[in-house]
């Protein structure tokens, strides 16, 4: 890593970046908004009636005896459903054919009230829509009640129609475990500590059922920080986040035709080397730390690692910016100031982590088996005597 460091920067398919408290300003987490932006409603929003769309139309008139009742009388006002023909018309009663297509509402009630101001006297068209086929989203993947949902019903944003969809589904918990199979399990794990201490040499912890720092998940239980949501408008993509970042302020309008998609996305980083349990951490919040990642997995193990050795891994953005360069950050753990730039310094999907193993280590590694092969040298020779 020195000599890479020290080396040409054009020579190498990487850049090597010592995180210090001076460098890890370029690299920090942004702090998250302190409340969801104000969402602006789209232009395409505006609620407009289309062939297929079924709308209730009711006329009130002020005074009793007259064409239409009074508004004391609601039941006998409303003309029934209205199904928006394929040339985009209704029939009302009294009024004929009126063209709605294209037409909100407001619109629709102000071009009958026209129609009908020689036949009634102050009259009032209130007009709804009963079964919206057109001002809608689809909203589809790990939903509770995957469909449409429609905008007349004040959806105004992705989080709004992911609710209105029932929201994402509920994680899967593990069965509950009986009195009986405890007590084997606690059998069956004493017995395996017994016997990784009789047969282990040293060397480090021994992975076994009865340290639960080795325990693996049973269940993969998904959250909202494993959930991806694609949302697009007439083919084009236009949002590819995190369901846990729209929750921390990225929500977006949607419009109608919108389709939404949740679907799992696991967002890991990788830790490797001289730490108490290698394997993948999951990424649940929005710029986790470095910190938190090692922290996940028990930390360092003291007589392993290599304080001044922690690593990280970064591939370049190839899909968006084919000539991004790979980043390698280095850490030394054994500057104090390291914690809090570990505190500072946000992991990515994908990242890789690597704690060196101490040089006395490597070195006992080769002594530990120079003594193997002497120890069965002697004993072949103290056999054959």
């Amino acid at each position: 890593m020195n000599g890479a460091k020290a080396g040409s920067t054009e020579a190498m398919p990487f850049d090597v970046i010592d995180l210090t408290p001076t460098t890890i300003v370029a690299y920090q987490a942004s702090p998250a908004p302190a409340r969801p932006p104000t969402v602006e409603p789209s232009a395409g929003r505006a609620l407009t009636a289309a062939p297929g769309d079924v709308l209730s139309v009711r006329i009130f008139e002020r005074y009793e005896g007259a064409t239409f009742p009074t508004i004391q009388n609601d039941a006998a006002s409303d003309l029934g459903n209205k199904i928006v023909t394929p040339e985009g018309t209704i029939e009302v009663p009294y009024v004929g054919t009126v063209k709605v297509a294209g037409l909100r509402p407001r619109e629709i009630e102000a071009e009958i009230t026209a129609r009908i101001a020689n036949k009634a006297k102050e009259p009032q068209v209130l007009v709804d829509f009963v079964a919206d086929r057109t001002n809608t989203v689809m909203v589809s993947g790990d939903v509770k009640n995957p469909g449409r949902v429609s905008l007349s019903e004040g959806l105004r944003t992705v989080m709004d129609a992911i609710n209105r969809a029932g929201g994402p589904v509920e994680p899967k918990l593990p069965p509950a475990k009986t009195k009986k199979q405890m007590e084997e399990e606690e059998d069956a794990a004493a017995a395996s500590s017994k016997s990784a201490a009789a047969g282990s040499s040293g060397g480090g912890p021994v992975p076994s059922s009865a340290n639960p720092l080795f325990d693996e998940p049973k269940v993969q239980i998904t959250g909202p920080w494993q959930l991806e949501v694609i949302v697009r408008r007439q083919g084009r993509l236009i949002l590819d986040k995190q369901l846990s970042e729209l929750m921390q302020g990225g929500d977006i309008g949607i419009e109608k035709g919108d389709e939404i998609v949740l679907r799992p996305n696991e967002q890991v980083v990788t830790i490797l080397g001289a730490v108490a349990k290698a394997g993948n951490v999951q990424i649940k919040k929005p710029n986790m730390s470095l910190a938190e990642t090692l922290g996940a997995v028990g930390g360092l193990v003291d007589l392993r690692s290599n304080k001044t050795g922690l690593y990280v891994f970064r591939m370049g953005d190839l899909e968006t910016n084919p000539s991004a360069r790979a980043r390698i950050f280095r850490l030394d753990f054994m500057q104090p100031s390291s914690v809090l730039v570990a505190q500072q310094f946000p992991v990515q999907p994908r990242d890789v982590v690597f704690v060196a193993n101490a040089p006395l280590r490597e070195y006992d590694k080769v002594l530990s088996s120079l003594y193997r092969s002497a120890a069965f040298a002697g004993g072949v020779v103290a056999l054959t005597k």
